[in-house]
């Protein structure tokens, strides 16, 4: 398996972990139409996403509630 597809299968692992696609994309900062366009390989997650799903299961794991996005 290339990096890129290992990249991609760690994000998709995370999105699968939220109960929707919309909840993937709030938690991930970005919105739903990225999230299924990476869930139907129309495109690749940026390593900035694979760093957001790494931050995100460090503050899982520690017991910290992840925060709402900030509404300007």
């Amino acid at each position: 398996m290339s990096a890129e597809e290992q990249k991609r299968e760690y994000v998709l692992n995370a999105i699968a972990s939220y109960p929707t696609q919309q909840e993937a994309a709030i938690a991930l900062g970005t919105n739903p139409r990225v999230v299924s366009q990476w869930n139907t390989n129309k495109s690749t997650p940026r390593d900035l996403a694979v760093r957001v799903v790494q931050l995100l299961r460090v503050l899982k794991d520690a017991g910290i509630e992840i925060p709402p996005p900030l509404d300007f």
